[in-house]
């Protein structure tokens, strides 16, 4: 990369915190509806910081939305660097560029190294280990992102005790809480109707007092935010539709309240179709394979199924499909809920499954993919048909979000499926301080007979359309009200 190249991609070495008026990604921002922000990291020096996530939702912004901070309070422009790694040749070149970089700034405190999409260089992990066992790390500060997630874990099970441990980080879509606290008083500015618009102001302060704790459920805590059960569903259909992702959420906020209608742009739902295809083209896969897999799984959406009936419809190897599916899964691409054993406390591996998108955007794209129709008129479709399973699969997903930490709890070990040999089902099991039973009812009417109960269930949680309801250690909820109470854990951004 030449230097020129690398002072275009480093503005602030030019403009300082003015940079953000001419640089790429934080100019679209500026321009779209929301700028969404993510929690902040508490970088350190010494320290070697890893964000794992997909393409497209956001980890380039938040870089510069994270250098745009550190220089608006006071630090100096000349000690960060940003490296688009994707544009460069070979992990030689990275190397040169950064031990330029730190021979430049031989006087600095600290340095700031930003080195964007790594895992596009092969052998990317030898120069995070140069760079923990060389001489200048105590006054460096390095974070590096991903968006080949299965490489970004296969590789960094290689670096103990180089400065990785605590310092791993999940980028994911937002969560139903986040979406509705940072959009929803761009939106009620533009709600005509002031009935709804001042419901929609008052619902942000219910919601800050509202939170929920998985581990010890009190139904108290969602009370406040249950008067505006009605705005709660009207935002839940948008995040339904966008699935949380920034730039979709986006696209069609500008298209309903600027272009008056409701629509989301074709090109945003080939985005994601690239971003699906192009995970399996880099490890060499079939294109034709992955499809084949991805359409068996859009049919059986949240049904349970084995991998060797998979395997039997298909005809496709078994140890390939698993394969595969470990593919989609370390992309953040589906989530696959194993049946938990109450004997064992453990998951039974050869029990039946279920395997939900991560997301529902992704879930659309990839149909639009299959059939060959436009985006948004197949998700409209989607919901109008399935809305019962996209928000069951949305639930896993929130679920999975509310206390997992790379490698020291990863959420298969707290959150399972569970039926019985007479068919009976708990759609999750999350594991807290005992067991929490939760069922997806999204119907006008749920009777309480309809509920799998088990002894080793504390409580059970039941997700409705519009009930809220408290039977002893049975509470049946409204899947929105419940969401919006959900935090996400301290190792997802």
């Amino acid at each position: 990369m030449r230097f020129e190249d690398l002072t275009r991609e480093n503005l602030w070495w030019k403009f300082g915190d003015r940079f953000w008026n001419y640089d790429r990604h934080l100019k679209e921002i500026n321009s779209t509806f929301i700028e969404f922000k993510r929690k902040p990291l508490d970088l350190k020096s010494g320290n070697i910081y890893i964000i794992r996530g997909m393409r497209q939702i956001g980890k380039t912004t938040y870089i510069k939305q994270t250098i745009r901070s550190l220089l608006e309070n006071g630090t100096k422009a000349d000690t960060i660097l940003y490296i688009s790694c994707d544009r460069l040749s070979t992990r030689k070149e990275l190397h040169n560029l950064i031990s330029n970089f730190i021979l430049q700034n031989m006087e600095a405190h600290t340095l700031y190294l930003f080195l964007d999409e790594i895992t596009y260089l092969q052998d990317w992990v030898l120069e995070l280990k140069n760079i923990a066992d060389g001489n200048y790390i105590n006054r460096l500060v390095v974070v590096a992102t991903g968006s080949n997630p299965i490489k970004l874990k296969e590789k960094t099970e290689r670096l103990p005790g180089r400065r990785v441990e605590g310092n791993e980080y999940y980028f994911k879509p937002l969560n139903f809480r986040d979406f509705t606290l940072q959009s929803i008083d761009k939106i009620s500015e533009h709600i005509e109707f002031d009935e709804f618009s001042d419901a929609l102001i008052g619902l942000k302060d219910m919601i800050l007092k509202s939170r929920i704790d998985p581990d010890d459920f009190n139904p108290g805590a969602i009370k406040k935010v249950l008067p505006y059960k009605e705005e709660l569903d009207w935002l839940f259909a948008i995040y339904i539709l966008t699935g949380g992702i920034p730039l979709v959420i986006n696209n069609y906020l500008i298209q309903k309240y600027d272009n008056k209608k409701e629509n989301i742009d074709p090109h945003v739902y080939e985005t994601f179709i690239r971003v699906i295809l192009g995970d399996v083209t880099k490890i060499k896969r079939s294109e034709t394979t992955a499809k084949t897999i991805l359409k068996d799984i859009s049919i059986k959406y949240s049904s349970r199924y084995s991998f060797t009936k998979m395997q039997n419809s298909l005809d496709i190897p078994h140890q390939t499909i698993i394969e595969y599916l470990e593919l989609f899964e370390s992309s953040l691409l589906i989530d696959i809920l194993y049946s938990y054993d109450f004997t064992k406390r453990s998951a039974r591996a050869k029990a039946n499954k279920k395997i939900y998108f991560a997301n529902t955007f992704v879930f659309y794209s990839l149909i639009a993919l299959l059939t060959g129709e436009d985006g948004f008129s197949a998700s409209q479709k989607i919901i109008s048909k399935n809305k019962d399973i996209l928000i069951e699969g949305i639930v896993a997903n929130h679920l999975i979000q509310t206390k997992e930490v790379p490698y020291l709890q990863e959420w298969k070990t707290f959150l399972w499926t569970y039926y019985t040999k007479t068919g009976k089902e708990i759609d999750f099991i999350y594991r807290g301080d005992g067991y929490l039973g939760i069922e997806v009812k999204y119907k006008e009417e749920v009777d309480v007979r309809e509920i799998t109960r088990i002894l080793e269930v504390n409580k059970n949680i039941v997700l409705t359309k519009n009930q809220f309801e408290i039977h002893d250690n049975l509470i049946f909820v409204p899947v929105p009200v419940f969401l919006i109470g959900l935090d996400r854990s301290k190792r997802t951004l």
